[in-house]
């Protein structure tokens, strides 16, 4: 049984860390961001409350202005040679093009290098065992740092002008959308604030509590109903003697008014557990906080923080599967380069039916996921509708997710599909 309920609610993770990392099913924007002939040197900011990205999108050429790799447009670059290339690239791109708040560095470590190139539409990775020229390959670094505070303004100070007299674009992508910004030799520096609201940082709210935790328990007046029995039987008897008889009416009448006095005598009848007797709408307020609670655990780069978030919504014999599949996730963002945070979560019905022999409740829900990916300086919003039947059992003294059917889970057709390859 815990084995069980371990794989199913593991199953959870795994379908809502596929749109909290965009690991699949890759969409564009109605208005694509990319052209044909990209610019030979560009860069990115990623902001969100917790964490800023910083990106570099360039070609190995081009990097010979400040750096001896020995390339020209058709030299080979076979899965070893760029192996080779990263730790120096890496290096170099460490100090360059620092980013500041007031005045302050702010500590950058790198995150991934990716080898891409460019298609009609998009970039795409180059598979691990390919060999491809210099001149068709470009290179994402990306670096990331902690986010101190949102509120403040940032300051990018560019210094990777090419030797054309061409501006530089960085793109800055933040919640409400993408701006583009030009920057050249006049003028390198760029002064931005990410948009956030000023809730941005705030955990989700914890599901309600089980105010019942115990079954309820009703007062049986048993000393009333025996005497008002009793005058009701003897009340039906003098009705089938057909004769008038003061006494026993007059005694059926005192004891009749004695059921009223002594219905204080009485005993604790419990009634079904209340933990059972959740409602559609209950059900939605209980399971909303904990799926925003589970997509809020990838804000944490720190696997403690992200263990104890996760505690939050799902149960202890389901935690560690859950946690050991959140870090295998968050490491295969370094296949494809994708990054994203989910900023919204709405759940739209819930159908409610009582566990069986134990308290709690399953709910047949539909629910919508919502997101900003962003991957080599392009960003697409992305919304994922789901269908699944959750258990919600009561752990220590709060609700837990303890398994997972998913029905169905479907892309919001008012995005366009992209035909990306595969490149596990």
């Amino acid at each position: 049984m815990a084995i069980s309920k371990q794989l199913s609610v593991l199953t959870l993770f795994a379908h809502l860390a596929v749109i909290a990392l965009g690991e699949t099913d890759r969409t564009i924007e109605s208005e694509t961001e990319f052209a044909p002939d990209p610019a030979i040197i560009s860069g990115s900011l990623y902001l969100d409350p917790w964490q800023i990205e910083k990106e570099f999108l360039l070609t190995p050429l081009a990097l010979q202005q400040w750096l001896e790799l020995d390339l020209q447009s058709d030299s080979s670059l076979s899965p070893e040679h760029r192996n080779s290339l990263k730790p120096v690239i890496g290096e170099f791109l460490a100090s360059r093009c620092p980013v500041s708040i007031q005045d302050e560095p702010l500590p950058f470590t790198l995150e991934r290098i990716s080898f891409i190139q460019p298609d009609s539409l998009e970039f795409m990775p180059i598979s691990p065992d390919q060999t491809v020229t210099a001149g068709e390959a470009w290179i994402s670094v990306v670096f990331s740092a902690p986010q101190s505070d949102h509120r403040q303004a940032l300051q990018l100070m560019w210094d990777l002008m090419p030797q054309s007299p061409d501006s530089v674009v960085i793109k800055v992508a933040d919640p409400e959308g993408t701006r583009k910004f030009e920057l050249n030799q006049l003028n390198p520096a760029l002064n931005v604030r990410g948009r956030f609201r000023s809730d941005a940082r705030t955990p989700p709210p914890l599901a309600p509590s089980i105010v019942d935790s115990s079954p309820r328990l009703v007062a049986l007046p048993w000393m009333s109903v025996l005497l008002l029995s009793t005058a009701i039987l003897g009340g039906l008897r003098l009705l089938r003697e057909r004769k008038k008889n003061l006494l026993k009416a007059t005694v059926i009448i005192l004891v009749a008014s004695c059921a009223i006095p002594v219905r204080g005598i009485s005993i604790m009848v419990p009634l079904k557990d209340s933990r059972n007797a959740v409602t559609d709408t209950e059900a939605i307020e209980i399971l909303d906080p904990l799926l925003r609670r589970i997509y809020h655990s990838f804000n944490y780069t720190n696997q403690e923080r992200q263990y104890e978030e996760l505690s939050l919504a799902a149960s202890g014999e389901a935690l560690t599967p859950i946690f050991l599949e959140l870090q295998r996730t968050l490491r295969s963002r370094e296949r494809d380069g994708s990054r994203v945070r989910v900023h919204g979560v709405e759940i739209s019905a819930c159908t409610v039916s009582n566990l069986q022999e134990r308290p709690g409740f399953e709910a047949l829900c539909e629910w919508q996921a919502s997101g900003r990916v962003g991957h080599w300086g392009h960003f697409h919003d992305r919304t994922n509708n789901y269908n699944a039947t959750f258990a919600i059992e009561p752990s220590e003294e709060t609700w837990k997710i303890t398994r997972l059917e998913l029905h169905g889970r479907e892309r919001n057709p008012d995005f366009l599909e992209s035909a990306l390859p595969s490149t596990e």
